[in-house]
């Protein structure tokens, strides 16, 4: 997938005139009562406005909206790309997919996870992977196997990212702390 790229399709199983597409700032408020139905979390609206623009400008990070023609945006994908030692270089990670609750079962998060993949096979990954306790069928059905657990721990920012210059320690030029 290159920035400019678009999925459309039309299959029996997918709504008609279906359109994946990459994120743009004009989608944040759309995409933020998607964010909401993400189980076990507790979203805050403005860590999500700060995030948005850095995560549409991350050339590590690929943020796709599913969109109907009559209906907007009814899905989201976030994945991003990492290198490793054991699966032998590039990995992409899906960390967040949701669809709203009248739209799923239609098709639309297997065609944002089908275009997350061709992006990972585009910048080169070796494997996808997420993380999730729930709707383990629906990964199974799109070709996912089970292969770990996955935990988590929340943890309080040292700093907060006011504090921190507007950015975040991991931008792009942003200078080690260590």
């Amino acid at each position: 997938m290159s920035d400019s790229s678009q999925i459309s399709v039309s299959r029996p199983s997918v709504p008609s005139g279906l359109l994946v597409r990459r994120a743009v700032v004009a989608d944040r408020d759309d995409v933020w009562p998607l964010v909401l139905e993400l189980p076990r979390h507790d979203p805050e609206r403005e860590a999500f406005d700060r995030s948005f623009g850095p995560l549409l400008a991350a050339l590590d990070t690929y943020f796709a909206v599913a969109e109907l023609p009559d209906h907007g945006i009814v899905g989201y994908l976030l994945a991003n790309r990492h290198l490793t030692f054991a699966s032998n270089g590039v990995v992409c990670r899906v960390e967040e997919v949701a669809v709203l609750p009248a739209h799923r079962r239609r098709g639309v998060g297997h065609l944002l996870l089908e275009s997350a993949e061709g992006w990972a096979a585009e910048v080169g990954a070796r494997r996808v992977g997420l993380a999730t306790g729930l709707s383990k069928e629906f990964y199974v059905s799109g070709g996912y196997a089970e292969t770990a657990g996955f935990f988590t721990k929340r943890v309080e920012a040292q700093v907060a990212p006011a504090e921190a210059g507007g950015g975040a320690p991991w931008a792009p030029g942003a200078a080690p702390t260590d």
